[in-house]
């Protein structure tokens, strides 16, 4: 494997020429603006040679570099030339692939959809068409909470505002500021008021994360922001609003040398209501990814949904590394009210961190019994062995009550983790539509410009039985991924109905402690899944008597 340091030294040391095709735009840059192309190339080598040696299946960095160059044409629109794929065949060392790509660089050098971050992101992105539609640039949010992308520290997210909009947008702002280099782009850095926002105006809510301090301020996901800080948001002071909102000046308390959380004001419109006013302070918070039946008035969950029958409700969003601490309390409060079976709710979760996910399935399970196999591309590296025991110490079990999984079409990643481990142990009956089908292991790797990371696949999970559960672009519906309900369990809903069914959930969870408002959610019996999850777990129970 060729380091950081070396591939440097062989960009800027260049032994012989590759041949590359006439330039499809302008000239080449001038010899004083090679080295940029030549930084460019080092920070797409360097990143492809990680993910060659990291991906679940062995890839040469060669076709990483085809990949990320079929990236660059198609952020411009261009179809690849032949002769510019066969120069990268063409280069035999290291040095000559390097070289191939800055060339290659500097021909696409003056393409407008290439300037600033944009050609790295679109380069580094590319290695998609070479590995797995997993692997992605990320923003660094992501390293701390599993569901968030940006939140802006008080837990809401905006319309547009996500994914590559919003990773272009800081990377090149905050290089503005100058908190990091413009290393490796091809063109000259813009000043901060001429970077389009990827807001726009006003600016519509379309989260809020449950425990944060916008969902403690009631705001709901449909508001729309229409002044911040006493201003009236316009096309034309927006992009200074934003970077106000998204980069709030740092102030220090002087006693203790900490950072003070700004106070932000904003004037929401909610529907046909009067539009009012809400200061919000970012403080930091954990997301709340576990919810019951009510939230009570000491801000905990009530997990009791049928009070005659001692049936038990708890659903899982996203798996954050503090959620099953969080189960653990959850559960054992239903055991010390007399739980006689139990309704895992996991249609919504979207997957997350592998441990407590793990975790979770093991507090269901008895001791040792397999929670889930899995295989890296190179196990010596990889945290965890191959299979995954219930051996976790000092856990507290219930195995004995009726568990109910409830899965669909949303249910992904380590929720699918939870729902076989539990089905292939026969320890619940899964109900609701067939899940994702995605059982990826990903990391996180220096993407090399602007403070991101790069998701790469090193792994794959599988059912402790040994089965697939992740869906290949080739699998058809016979084939085995994802996880099937049961026979006779399947609950038939339309697409509609599920997506309303998410928004009274989402809705559900963010209404305030000790709140009496009524909420859709509140009713299993306008739950086709919960209302048939209650009707099996009541004639079972009632067979036990």
């Amino acid at each position: 494997m060729v380091g950081i340091t070396a591939v440097g030294v062989l960009v800027v040391s260049v032994a012989a020429p590759v041949p590359v095709p006439e330039p499809p735009a302008p000239p080449r840059l001038a010899p004083a603006e090679r080295w940029k192309a030549q930084e460019f190339a080092r920070i797409i080598y360097t990143a492809s040679d990680q993910v060659a040696a990291n991906y679940v299946r062995p890839v040469e960095v060669r076709e990483l570099i085809k990949a990320a160059v079929r990236g660059l044409y198609e952020e411009c629109r261009l179809d690849v030339p032949d002769k510019v794929l066969q120069g990268i065949d063409q280069a035999r060392a290291p040095n000559q692939l390097a070289e191939a790509l800055a060339q290659i660089a500097e021909q696409l050098a003056d393409q407008p959809a290439l300037q600033g971050p944009r050609a790295l992101y679109a380069a580094i992105n590319g290695f998609q068409g070479a590995t797995d539609p997993a692997c992605q640039l990320v923003s660094p949010r992501t390293n701390t909470f599993a569901s968030i992308d940006i939140d802006f520290g008080i837990g809401i997210e905006l319309e547009g505002v996500s994914g590559k909009p919003w990773i272009l947008y800081r990377v090149e702002y905050q290089t503005a500021l100058g908190m990091y280099p413009p290393t490796g782009w091809l063109s000259p850095p813009r000043r901060a008021e001429q970077i389009p926002v990827p807001a726009g105006v006003p600016w519509r809510i379309t989260r809020v994360i449950p425990e944060s301090p916008a969902q403690r301020a009631g705001l709901k996901p449909g508001d729309v922001i229409t002044h911040f800080n006493g201003q009236e948001l316009t096309a034309e002071n927006v992009p200074q609003l934003f970077a106000q909102f998204a980069f709030p000046p740092q102030r220090f308390d002087p006693q203790t040398g900490v950072v003070v959380p700004p106070d932000r004001t904003f004037t929401i419109r909610r529907g046909a209501e009067k539009p009012f006013s809400v200061s919000i302070k970012g403080t930091s918070y954990t997301p709340a990814s576990a919810f019951g039946v009510l939230r009570t008035s000491d801000d905990k969950w009530d997990c009791m949904l049928d009070r005659n029958y001692k049936i038990g409700y708890l659903r899982l969003g996203a798996i954050e590394s503090n959620l099953d601490a969080k189960v653990a309390d959850m559960l054992a409060d239903l055991d010390r009210r007399g739980c006689r079976g139990l309704i895992l709710d996991l249609r919504w979760c979207p997957g997350g961190y592998v441990d407590p996910g793990v975790r979770i399935a093991g507090m269901f399970l008895p001791a040792d019994v397999v929670i889930a196999q899995m295989k890296y591309r190179n196990p010596h590296r990889a945290a965890n062995p191959p299979e995954i025991r219930n051996n976790f110490p000092s856990m507290t079990r219930y195995t004995t009550y009726p568990l109910v999984v409830l899965i669909g079409q949303e249910t992904t990643g380590g929720g699918e983790l939870i729902a076989a481990a539990l089905r292939d142990n026969n320890r619940c009956v899964l109900m609701g539509q067939r899940s994702v089908g995605r059982a990826w292991i990903q990391n996180l790797i220096d993407g090399g410009f602007g403070g991101l990371q790069f998701k790469v696949t090193t792994g794959e999970s599988f059912r402790p039985n040994g089965q697939p559960r992740q869906r290949k672009p080739d699998s058809g519906p016979l084939d085995n991924w994802g996880l099937k309900p049961d026979e006779g369990l399947e609950v038939p809903v339309t697409k509609d109905k599920s997506l309303e069914l998410r928004d009274w959930a989402e809705l559900h969870a963010l209404r305030p402690a000790g709140s009496n408002e009524a909420l859709d959610f509140d009713d299993p019996a306008k739950d086709p899944f919960r209302l048939q999850a209650l009707e099996y777990l009541r004639k079972l129970l009632d067979e036990k008597r």
